[in-house]
């Protein structure tokens, strides 16, 4: 979950090697991607494509976003990891894989 609380605030550009939804729960963003922008205004699924590199910018203060997708115990795609995990082990994977 991220959270914008200034006007401007900005995400780092990143990219998924798989499909993904951000959820868009509270404010408005601008979404930098590969092939231009687009803005989205709370509530809101936005969905990327693996691969696409892409931004968000906040509109307005107080700006809440989620990113949404399973995570993963390998490097390819189907590597899901079990749901009986801790959130510590969780957080070990996501650092072990990182966003590309």
């Amino acid at each position: 979950m991220h959270r914008f609380l200034s006007t401007g605030d900005t995400h780092e550009g990143h990219a998924h090697v798989f499909d993904h939804i951000t959820l868009l729960a509270t404010g408005s963003v601008t979404m930098k991607h590969d092939k231009g922008e687009q803005d989205f205004t709370a509530p809101h699924l936005i969905v990327t494509p693996k691969g696409v590199v892409h931004q968000f910018i906040a509109k307005e203060p107080n700006t809440i976003f989620c990113c949404i997708h399973a995570i993963r115990d390998g490097s390819a795609v189907d590597d899901v990891a079990s749901q009986d995990i801790t959130p510590e082990q969780a957080f070990e994977l996501m650092t072990q894989y990182p966003l590309t």
